[in-house]
């Protein structure tokens, strides 16, 4: 019967090494070496230090140059001399012109007929021939009376002549004491009586002229002033042939054919097209900026062009402010009317100033503050900007020239004053 197994068992002797020191430094090397190689790893932890990717950011650097403070708006193309053509008159009227035609100034594009008016016209000229006629009649008869004031004072004439020599008879009987005295007082009394019947002659022929004179020259006017009306009449039957009043391009029709239409409305309009203008739609917010003359880059076509602010609208509607801006150069572009533009209105321009690349960054720090790269890590400094491009801004304080920052959007890292990009 066997016991237990101690009759198997074999006593072994311990063999303490002669060197432990070994074992201990090779276990601390392989420690330092692990900790010393997650290190970044365990810091990012134990910091707070977030990891970015760095193909997933946009950089750029600070520099100095032109910054020039400008807008990007739309527009379209309008025609600077776009009159729109009205009737004259109530009637009926006739297009001849058709949208799109050719034409040249002073081509009648559209007549009126006015029956209305073709007999006032007819009224006023029958006006006008009777009181030219009456006029006429009014000069034989003012002949007339001339005649007779003349005759009688041609017969006050030879009668004084007679009393002269009937006195001058009486003197020399009354001195060979043929007659008496008292017919020679006679005789004077006779002569001194024709005498002032022949200056009364005088003053009545003297205001009879100027009466007839005036009669005339009162006559000479009404004709005149109903020729006025009928010369103003005649206009008027002239301006029924509506006119070009530029050359051009017949654009819209504004009634139809044959249309009843009133006085002073709307038939058609013409554009000129030796001249456009770019009609731009500014947002309200730059409004306080605008000013006349401001200098414009407007791009038609993939073709650059240049103008200068000439009007503002005082008015803002749905959030934009209308401007006109005048093209200095279109010789060589085909344009068209209503034609799509994109334009940068040029607000200010500064010289040698620190600036960077717009981004995203600007609305996620609202502009203070940015993260500055060095190497692989990228550190928030507080920053302040100034005036703003459309594709600049630029930098007041807080970066150098050189320098190389995120423009992307920051939002995902904004709590962080630094992070790593991988």
């Amino acid at each position: 019967m066997i016991n237990n197994t101690s009759g198997q068992d074999e006593v072994i002797s311990q063999t303490i090494s002669a060197k432990p020191w070994k074992k201990i430094m090779i276990t601390l090397l392989i420690t330092v070496a692990i900790i010393w190689i997650s290190l970044p790893t365990l810091s990012q932890w134990m910091g707070g230090v977030p990891s970015v990717d760095a193909q997933t950011i946009s950089r750029a650097k600070v520099f100095k140059g032109t910054l020039i403070r400008d807008v990007a708006v739309n527009g379209k193309l309008v025609a600077a001399n776009a009159p729109t053509l009205y009737s004259s008159e109530a009637g009926q009227v006739t297009l001849l012109a058709k949208p799109g035609d050719l034409v040249k100034k002073d081509t009648i594009v559209a007549t009126i007929l006015s029956p209305e008016l073709q007999s006032t016209v007819k009224q006023a000229t029958a006006t006008l021939e009777r009181l030219k006629i009456e006029a006429s009649r009014g000069e034989l008869s003012d002949n007339e009376a001339l005649l007779d004031l003349e005759r009688s004072l041609d017969s006050a004439q030879i009668t004084y002549n007679a009393s002269v020599r009937e006195l001058t008879r009486a003197e020399l009987s009354f001195d060979k004491q043929v007659i008496s005295e008292l017919e020679l007082v006679t005789r004077r009394d006779t002569k001194t009586e024709s005498e002032l019947l022949l200056k009364h002659a005088h003053k009545r022929v003297e205001l009879s002229k100027k009466r007839l004179a005036f009669e005339s020259q009162t006559r000479t006017f009404f004709v005149k002033s109903q020729q006025l009306v009928v010369d103003e009449l005649q206009r008027r039957v002239e301006l029924l042939n509506v006119r070009a009043p530029v050359t051009g391009v017949v654009g819209n029709w504004l009634v139809q054919k044959k249309e009843r239409v009133t006085d002073a409305q709307s038939i058609m309009t013409i554009v000129d097209l030796s001249q456009y203008e770019a009609e731009l739609n500014v947002p309200e917010f730059y409004a306080d900026d605008l000013g006349l003359g401001l200098d414009v880059q407007i791009t038609i076509s993939g073709k650059s062009l240049l103008g200068k602010v000439i009007s503002i609208s005082p008015e803002v509607k749905n959030s934009q402010v209308a401007v006109r801006v005048s093209i200095a150069d279109i010789s060589d572009i085909q344009l068209r009317q209503n034609q799509r533009l994109n334009a940068r209105i040029e607000f200010e321009k500064k010289d040698n100033v620190l600036m960077v690349k717009r981004g995203g960054f600007l609305a996620s720090n609202a502009g203070k503050a940015a993260y500055v790269i060095t190497d692989n890590n990228a550190d928030r400094k507080p920053i302040s900007i100034g005036s703003q491009s459309v594709e600049f801004i630029e930098i007041i304080s807080g970066l150098n020239a050189g320098d190389e920052i995120i423009i992307s959007s920051t939002e995902e890292f904004d709590a962080h004053p630094a992070i790593l990009l991988n």
